[in-house]
Parts: structure tokens; C-alpha cells; sequence
């Protein structure tokens, strides 16, 4: 037997085991891409689904918007005006509180 034979026998056996490996790869690679795409597949569902669902209530809501609006306005309206009412009786009472107090102070001096 001579190195020629050895070599041979080496070679194939390297050959071998590279085939083996590199199809043992491949297949993991195949299956992390299957994977891979089917959890791509349902986050872009999941967010087509929240996307429609966004669409949808805004669509809902769009025809809702100018009564919303009249509503906001209105109550900010009532607020200020309730707001200037309550100041307004307050001053009022605190100038009735002084000319009350002028007034008995007038009515004690004179007694």
C-alpha cells in the first residue's frame, strides 16, 4: 500500500463528512427561515389587523367630529360663563358685605 491510497481514503472521508454538514446546515437554515417566515407572516397580520381596526374607528369617528367640536364649545362657553357669573356675585357680595359694614358703622355712630 502506498500514500496514494491513504490520501484517497482521506479525501472521500473529508468529502463525506463536509456533505453531511453542510446538508445538516442547510436544513437548520431551511427551518430558522420557515420559522422565521411564519413569525413575519403573523406580525404583519397582527398589524394589518390593529391597522384596520385603527381605520375603522376612525372612520367612525370622523362623521362624529363636528358634534364633538359643537359639544367641546359649548361647554367651554357654559364654563366661562359660569366662571364670570361666580365672580360676579362674588364681587357683588363682597361690595354688599362693605356697604353693610359702612352701614353699621353709620347706624352705631349715630346711636
Amino acid at each position: 500500500m502506498d500514500m496514494a491510497w491513504f490520501r484517497d481514503l482521506s479525501i472521500t472521508i473529508l468529502g463525506f463528512v463536509t456533505t453531511v454538514v453542510l446538508i445538516f446546515a442547510a436544513i437548520l437554515v431551511y427551518r430558522l427561515y420557515r420559522k422565521a417566515k411564519s413569525a413575519l407572516k403573523l406580525a404583519e397580520s397582527a398589524a394589518k389587523k390593529a391597522y384596520d381596526t385603527v381605520t375603522v374607528v376612525q372612520e367612525f369617528i370622523k362623521p362624529l367630529l363636528p358634534i364633538i367640536s359643537l359639544i367641546q364649545g359649548v361647554c367651554g362657553g357654559l364654563g366661562a360663563s359660569v366662571k364670570y357669573s361666580v365672580r360676579e356675585i362674588m364681587k357683588e357680595e363682597r361690595t354688599m358685605n362693605k356697604d353693610n359694614a359702612v352701614g353699621l358703622v353709620l347706624v352705631y355712630s349715630v346711636e
